[in-house]
């Protein structure tokens, strides 16, 4: 039987201790270390999850000859450096969405991973929930007719992040980064990840909180298939037009969207589920064995990137 995969955790927040929970669900991959800039905050998370090995200095740890995958959940504009780092170690990696800041970085993250001939995997999970591959496999069965339009949502209502999540150079946006983008990908998904020819946007700073990041919006995506995607985003909205990354697609012989609103009374309901986590380390760990292209791959990563990069640019943010 083949050894488990040695990883360690960058990051002690709410996206690590998911990527862990995922971890011990699989017999392919064991979490042996974990490293963030509080040591004892790292010490605590390790101490939940049963955890060996805590530092604060990540790049050795990244170096260390017997890990062979590094999870990234830092801030954002960490992750260029941490991944080109640990490729150039000869480090498998799966970082965190979004992969960069901008896809000059994206683009030395793709070049030191084919250096190193190691997997990069960018985490676009909901890629890997049943829901949501469901619908894609009725589009592509045609039960829908040709598609002519998507409506995406990436909100939050009653609830938005703080700390680094609104600090511009830490987090490279605001919630286009971090909620749109998962929108963004999954309309692709859906529809066979088409490019983008055209990207437009409305975007609004600082409406619903004082913070210089953009906490409201609506991006437009003529795809190179001929379909236009539009997609909802924001912090602090007043209702929830969609949960995270729901999607509705209209075509000329029907329409349907992943997720019903509103959700049935389920009071053990879990949007953000351990399981697709699971699925997509799973998807991960093969792919560092076998040398595949995981499902999330760098050009799903960079792809979702270059579009918010473009939004952005339309609509004059910086």
């Amino acid at each position: 039987m083949t050894d488990p995969l040695r990883a360690v955790v960058l990051g002690y927040g709410f996206i690590a201790d998911l990527h862990v929970r995922a971890a011990t669900t699989l017999a392919d991959v064991d979490i042996v270390g974990v490293s963030g800039h509080q040591r004892e905050r790292a010490t605590d998370f390790a101490r939940r999850h049963g955890i060996d090995r805590v530092t604060t200095d990540w790049a050795s740890m990244c170096a260390e000859p017997d890990v062979d995958l590094v999870i990234i959940g830092t801030p954002n504009s960490l992750h260029a450096e941490q991944t080109v780092h640990a490729l150039d170690h000869a480090k498998h990696v799966l970082v965190e969405k979004p992969m960069a800041t901008n896809t000059v970085d994206a683009d030395r993250m793709i070049d030191a991973a084919e250096r190193a001939e190691r997997t990069l995997a960018v985490g676009q999970m909901w890629r890997y929930h049943p829901d949501v591959i469901a619908l894609r496999d009725r589009i592509t069965a045609g039960d829908f007719g040709s598609i002519v339009r998507t409506h995406g949502w990436g909100v939050h209502a009653s609830w938005g992040p703080s700390g680094w999540f609104t600090d511009p150079e830490l987090a490279g946006g605001g919630a286009l980064i971090d909620m749109g983008i998962h929108a963004i990908d999954i309309a692709r998904f859906l529809l066979g990840d088409p490019g983008a020819e055209r990207v437009r946007a409305s975007i609004g700073i600082g409406r619903y909180g004082e913070y210089d990041v953009d906490d409201d919006g609506i991006v437009v995506i003529d795809g190179d298939n001929g379909v236009r995607s539009s997609v909802e985003f924001g912090w602090w909205q007043p209702r929830l037009g969609g949960l995270e990354a729901d999607t509705e697609i209209l075509g000329n012989d029907g329409a349907d969207r992943i997720w019903t609103m509103p959700l049935p009374p389920l009071s053990d309901y879990v949007h953000r589920d351990v399981p697709m986590y699971a699925a997509q380390l799973a998807d991960v760990t093969a792919a560092c064995r076998d040398g595949t292209t995981p499902v999330a791959s760098t050009e799903v990563g960079r792809t979702a990137l270059q579009i918010v990069e473009a939004a952005y640019g339309d609509a004059g943010v910086t």
